[in-house]
């Protein structure tokens, strides 16, 4: 498809000049941009092409702006385009309420190279936001991400050759369904992160999803927590409190199929000065299908030779850090029931251990002691027109 460089001007005029309620065409065609396009302050835009693939605007050899498309306004409609080769996150909409993006595709077309921008999809701190049926790939963090965010549903999309597929941070009421994360380094991931305005996150629930062969490399920039994702990670929940995780495939993994830490055992610093809790709470895991891969786990990442030194080579199921918080001991902290049979499970109880040699000691595999009833959660709903 040839390259047109002319509609730049005008699609950023458009959204310049666009009043409440238009609507703004993008026509097929393969548009390039140097610089980021944006929409900032102006509510009720919607900006539509005619689909994955047929619109695409490419932002190789980007020269100036942070993102591909920015957007900072409300009651925003994004559908049926692709962003290609952003030169840092593809698509990122902040401080923005009632967002619907949908059929939007974000890639980097040179594969995986941690100059690749950090995160495909990209809503932050926003409230009520629609993310269907999108398709990321080749971020050098999270290919559909939501961050520090309110009321937010996750269905239908299609992750894969990113670092982490499809990530949840810091945000609250969030349904994840019926999405597939393949052949990223991880599959999915709810976290926890200090130092952010909105502290902590809570009433997550992630169901209906397959995440499948997550084994590809971690080409993530180093220094960020991300970069630390062992290949062959399932899914992962760092320092969360009310997770509920349920009817997914988590399957094809060769270091780890879920794993469920606190802040502690990342070995990273962290203040509680805005409330940030370090722990895990209420994480409730049932009724999923796990099933690993016949390979050595990963030994790129410290946390894959951790698996490697104390299983001898064999992938894990399910691994907790058993870090618990000693000022709660009454509220339950994780059940794992019907899973499956002759998983391999383990609590590290590493709250003590100093080292791998500790850690062989404490290991306790009975999973029958989280066999229990957990708390299923009303997660309150999105409100997009």
């Amino acid at each position: 498809m040839p390259v047109d460089s002319s509609f730049a001007k005008t699609l950023q005029r458009a959204l310049i000049s666009a009043d409440s309620g238009a609507v703004i065409q993008i026509p097929v065609g393969r548009f390039s941009f140097d610089r980021s396009i944006s929409l900032d302050g102006i509510d009720h835009v919607s900006i539509i092409g005619a689909g994955k693939g047929k619109s695409i605007l490419t932002f190789l050899g980007q020269k100036d702006g942070a993102e591909g498309m920015l957007i900072k306004a409300n009651n925003i409609l994004l559908e049926g385009f692709t962003i290609e080769d952003a030169e840092g996150d593809a698509l990122k909409i902040q401080d923005s309420e009632h967002v619907v993006i949908r059929n939007v595709h974000t890639t980097w077309t040179k594969g995986a190279k941690s100059t690749n921008g950090g995160y495909g999809i990209y809503p932050v701190a926003c409230t009520n936001v629609l993310v269907e049926s999108c398709e990321a790939s080749y971020a050098s963090d999270a290919g559909i991400y939501v961050g520090q965010s309110k009321k937010v549903v996750m269905r239908k999309n299609i992750a894969h050759h990113n670092v982490a597929g499809i990530e949840i941070e810091n945000s609250q009421d969030v349904e994840v369904y019926d999405n597939l994360a393949e052949n990223n380094t991880g599959g999915i991931l709810i976290f926890d992160m200090p130092g952010l305005p909105q502290a902590n996150g809570g009433r997550v629930k992630v169901y209906n999803n397959i995440s499948r062969d997550n084994n590809f490399e971690n080409f993530a920039p180093e220094g960020g927590v991300v970069s630390t994702l062992p290949p062959g990670t399932g899914m992962l929940i760092i320092a969360h409190t009310d997770v509920e995780v349920y009817d997914n495939e988590i399957t094809g993994y060769k270091t780890l199929g879920l794993g469920v830490i606190s802040w502690f055992f990342t070995e990273r610093p962290f203040d509680t000065s805005n409330g940030y809790d370090p722990y895990y709470k209420n994480i409730y895991v049932h009724d999923n299908l796990f099933m690993r891969k016949k390979a050595i786990p990963d030994l790129s990442k410290e946390f894959g030779q951790m698996v490697n030194a104390l299983f001898i080579g064999k992938p894990q199921d399910i691994i907790i850090d058993g870090i618990f918080d000693p000022e709660h001991q009454d509220l339950p902290t994780i059940c794992l029931t019907d899973n499956g049979e002759n998983l391999r499970y383990t609590n590290l109880n590493a709250e003590t251990a100093t080292g791998i040699p500790d850690l062989k000691k404490l290991l306790d595999h009975d999973m029958s002691k989280l066999i229990c009833q957990g708390t299923s959660f009303a997660v309150e709903g999105i409100e997009v027109e």
